[in-house]
Formats: C-alpha cells, sequence, structure tokens
C-alpha cells in the first residue's frame, strides 16, 4: 500500500509539472501578428485614401498623402517576399499575391469609390434648391469668375449691357459643351461621371433653363457686391470652395462605407478566386516541367 501511494503521488507530481511545462509552453508559443497588418502602422496604408478625399480642396497636401500610403506598401510587399510570419522564408510568389492585394484594397478600388462618392453628392444638389449639379454650379462660378477678369465688369457703367454681355457669352458656353459632350462615346460618358467629376458633362446634362437662371443670378450677385475685381474673385472662391469640400465629404462618406467591403472583396474574389487558381497553375506547370527534365536526365545518364 505505501509503495502504490508513493507511486501516485509520484504520477500526480509528474501530470503537474507536465500541466505547467503546457502551460508555459503556450504562453511562449504566441500567435504571430504582423505589425504591418495592425494598428497604427495599418493606418499608413489609408493616407492615400485621405488623399483622394482632399483632392478638390488642397490637391498639394493629397499629392504629399500617398507619400507614406506608397512607402508602406513597398514595406509590406517586401516584407511578405521575406518572411513567412515571424519566420525567414523568401517567397516570390507570396509577395506577388501581396502586391495585388494591395493594388486593389489600397489603391485602385478606394480611389474608383472616392471619385464615386464626389459624383454622388453633386448629383444630390439636384434634389434641392436649384435642382443643378454641385459640378455644374461649380463650373459655371468657375467661368463667372473668367469672365469677370477678362471683362473688368467693374469698370463698366452700364450694368444692363455687362449682363447682356455676359449672358450672350454663357449661351455660346453652353451650347459648345453641349455640343462637345454628345460627340463622345458611352465608356467617355460614364468614365466622365463615376471618375471624372463629370468635367465635360456637368454643364451640357443639365437643365438649360435652370443653368442659366442660376448663371444670371450670381452674376446679378457680383454686380450689386463686387466692388472690386479682387473681392469678386475672393468672394467665388469662397462659393467655389464650399462645392469643392461638400464633394470631399461624399469622397469621405463613400470610402468610410466601403473600406471593410473592399478588402472582403479584394481577399475574397481577387486573391481567392482569380490569383491562387493561376498560381496554383503556374506551379503545377513549372513541376511538371522540372519531372520532365529529371527524367530526360535520367534517360541521358544511363
Amino acid at each position: 500500500m505505501k509503495i502504490n501511494s508513493v507511486s501516485s503521488a509520484l504520477n500526480f507530481t509528474a501530470q503537474d509539472k507536465n500541466v505547467e511545462f503546457n502551460a508555459n509552453k503556450k504562453k511562449k508559443e504566441k500567435k504571430y501578428k504582423d505589425p504591418l497588418a495592425n494598428w497604427p502602422m495599418r493606418g499608413l496604408g489609408y493616407t492615400n485614401d485621405i488623399g483622394v478625399a482632399i483632392n478638390e480642396i488642397a490637391p498639394t497636401a493629397a499629392t504629399l498623402f500617398w507619400v507614406p500610403a506608397l512607402m508602406y506598401f513597398g514595406a509590406d510587399v517586401y516584407d511578405k517576399y521575406k518572411n513567412k510570419g515571424n519566420k525567414y522564408d523568401p517567397n516570390a510568389q507570396r509577395a506577388f499575391k501581396q502586391a495585388v492585394f494591395q493594388a486593389f484594397a489600397s489603391i485602385i478600388l478606394p480611389t474608383v469609390f472616392g471619385h464615386i462618392g464626389q459624383s454622388a453628392f453633386s448629383q444630390i444638389d439636384k434634389y434641392k434648391g436649384e435642382k443643378i449639379s454641385t459640378n455644374a454650379k461649380e463650373q459655371t462660378l468657375r467661368f463667372i469668375k473668367h469672365h469677370a477678369q477678362d471683362h473688368d465688369i467693374v469698370k463698366d457703367g452700364d450694368k444692363a449691357q455687362v449682363l447682356e454681355k455676359f449672358e450672350n457669352n454663357f449661351n455660346i458656353f453652353f451650347s459648345k459643351k453641349k455640343e462637345s459632350y454628345q460627340g463622345n462615346n458611352i465608356f467617355t460618358k460614364i468614365y466622365d461621371k463615376l471618375l471624372c467629376n463629370c468635367k465635360r458633362g456637368a454643364i451640357a446634362n443639365s437643365n438649360e433653363e435652370r443653368l442659366k437662371n442660376f448663371a444670371k443670378k450670381e452674376f446679378e450677385n457680383i454686380l450689386e457686391h463686387g466692388n472690386s475685381t479682387d473681392i469678386i474673385k475672393s468672394n467665388l472662391d469662397k462659393k467655389i470652395f464650399k462645392f469643392k469640400a461638400w464633394k470631399s465629404l461624399g469622397s469621405f462618406t463613400a470610402l468610410l462605407l466601403t473600406v471593410k467591403p473592399i478588402d472582403m472583396f479584394t481577399e475574397n474574389i481577387i486573391i481567392k478566386k482569380c490569383v491562387e487558381p493561376q498560381m496554383k497553375k503556374l506551379n503545377a506547370h513549372s513541376n511538371i516541367e522540372k519531372q520532365q527534365e529529371n527524367n530526360n536526365t535520367q534517360t541521358t545518364k544511363k
């Protein structure tokens, strides 16, 4: 009985030690966390999205926001080439897959949706106020700004004549925009509408009567309140900035709504459904060629 008791005690002691050893082992073998895939480093990958959003109101700053993003993309791709988790294991295919992921998830798709957000918010203006898109209003104010600078409307005494000259010039401007836009093919029109803030079609697609009334009202307003060309320019720039800020808000909204879906779409569709199957085919083809070479080498030796 004593012997059994001692052996039982030894067994319990051994089990306790095994439990402690396994617990310590689990603590040491923590799951690897990619520092580039977690915040705050992951945030660098979104700076170009901010650049897309603020491009309308601050184009120079928008360009600078691409610098940390591109540096992050390069570091991430190189890290995936060099390491598999926390182990050194160079692999070109792994790097290529990560490069494709970053290209779509961080550059191409966010840029597309950012511009779509701007276009969508521009169209919202068609359902309120003058019922004219933000882009059309902005381009109209730009025309008024250039017209005021070219014709020095402040010095001209007869306001009725100044207004008539403006209306004639705006009619010509509208007609040219209409004719030019109608000559474009369907793909150019879609690209212009979704990704170019309707630079070609904003004026052409607007209701002619509403747009001309808006232009006339804005021009009359600057005639009444503008005592100098500089004041007119400053007032118009403030209005144009508000339109740009509204479109930037649309870009931010679109990016916030699509950031997760974009990552999921890129990972589950582009990578898993398109890239990985093609890589497997290439690997299989490469293995067949290597096997044939080995067989030919063995045959030659015999």
